[in-house]
């Protein structure tokens, strides 16, 4: 895990990669368009587990270069789709935002509101986190020594996994592609092994769920197919 490409550069590189050459642009064109350096382009295209990640003044530039809605660029960052500017529809008219009044027990939520399984976590904060975590740590760097990095692997693999489910399944589920990259970049989580010391039953079922949303598992009795019908569900009404 430490020695992975980070999945946010990777897509970045994948997308811009993709676009500049859909406009038949060198790194040279791309520079003189307003884009990045040829040197600094190589670096975006071509990651490694070292590459830093873009400057905001890069990314912006990036945009104007490749022809891409403000934002997307760093947007990448995050795993979303970069929006080109021909694609930029007319704002919609702005509505009044909706009132909400209701009991939480009347939509089948727990009456205990502190009783819950699962919170949402900005992007960027667990991208973070995986930032911190894959740096070139040594027991000699954290006060628990030997014991606390490898229980601080352990929490960071959880993380992945996590990351690589939501991934999955905002990409569609079982017979949509899936990015090359994120196939290599995703690959512990997506082989039958749970690659987690003393798995959980929990770990070995989220692992066959993803293992069934690239088409490696099969869901005989449908209960993958209800889990990625739920969470797309919850997307399109931007619940999380």
């Amino acid at each position: 895990m430490l020695d992975q490409i980070p999945p946010p550069l990777a897509f970045l590189a994948d997308a811009v990669t993709t676009r500049r050459r859909a406009l038949g642009l060198t790194r040279i064109d791309l520079h003189g368009a307003g884009g990045p350096s040829d040197s600094t382009m190589s670096r975006i295209e071509n990651p490694t587990v070292s590459t830093a990640y873009p400057r905001p003044s890069t990314l912006d530039r990036l945009d104007t270069a490749l022809r891409w809605k403000a934002g997307s660029a760093a947007g990448c960052l995050d795993l979303r789709v970069p929006t080109p500017l021909e694609d930029v529809a007319a704002p919609a008219p702005v509505e009044d935002p909706p009132t909400h009044n209701w009991n939480p027990v009347s939509v089948g939520q727990r009456s205990d509101p502190l009783d819950f399984d699962y919170v949402a976590v900005p992007v960027d904060v667990l991208r973070d986190g995986l930032m911190i975590i894959q740096q070139n740590l040594t027991p000699a760097d954290i006060a628990g020594g030997a014991t606390a990095l490898r229980q601080l692997i352990q929490f960071a693999q959880k993380l992945s996994a996590a990351h690589a489910t939501e991934v999955l399944e905002r990409i569609g589920g079982p017979g949509r592609p899936m990015p090359g990259f994120l196939q290599i970049t995703f690959a512990p989580y997506l082989l039958e092994e749970v690659p987690f010391d003393e798995p959980s039953e929990q770990q070995r079922d989220d692992q066959r769920y993803r293992r069934w949303l690239v088409g490696a598992a099969d869901d005989v009795s449908g209960r993958y197919e209800r889990r990625l019908d739920r969470k797309l569900r919850a997307i399109a009404l931007d619940a999380i």
